[in-house]
């Protein structure tokens, strides 16, 4: 019987039980009974998932001239549960110890840099804008 050749094939090939059933739109009780019946060892448990920190540090990227970038223009860590956070708000509360206060953007102007010494929130921004008006008048 084809299905059972398949359902074979995908426990051999290291696929669990209930993603089997699931493909295959099969009983996992009988996916589990033609596992046991082959001898094929039960599937082990899959990775086990990252914290928000070992995410952000295994994804963000050094450079040579001291930048932190995140690989792609969605700055998104998702959590364990499914949540997701931004990578920037992640770097802002790491450095400041305290939730960023609308966009967080790169003050040191390259593009998607998420070094934690390098990261502004609107009211930082604000702040250097309103200093350098009174520095260099409101031309600046």
């Amino acid at each position: 019987m084809k299905i059972r050749k398949d359902i074979a094939d995908m426990l051999r090939a290291g696929q669990s039980v209930s993603h089997t059933a699931r493909v295959l739109k099969a009983d996992a009780r009988e996916v589990r009974r033609l596992r046991d019946l082959l001898g094929i060892p039960v599937h082990g448990p899959g990775p086990t998932p990252m914290t928000i920190e070992q995410s952000f540090r295994h994804r963000a990227t050094q450079t040579d001239d001291g930048h932190l970038l995140w690989p792609s223009s969605d700055l998104r860590i998702v959590t364990v549960d499914g949540a997701s956070l931004s990578a920037a708000r992640y770097a802002f509360r790491q450095r400041y110890g305290r939730n960023p206060v609308g966009k967080v953007l790169p003050g040191c102007g390259t593009p998607r840099c998420v070094h934690p010494d390098h990261v502004e929130d609107q009211p930082m921004r604000e702040a250097l804008a309103t200093q350098l008006a009174m520095i260099f008048g409101s031309a600046a």
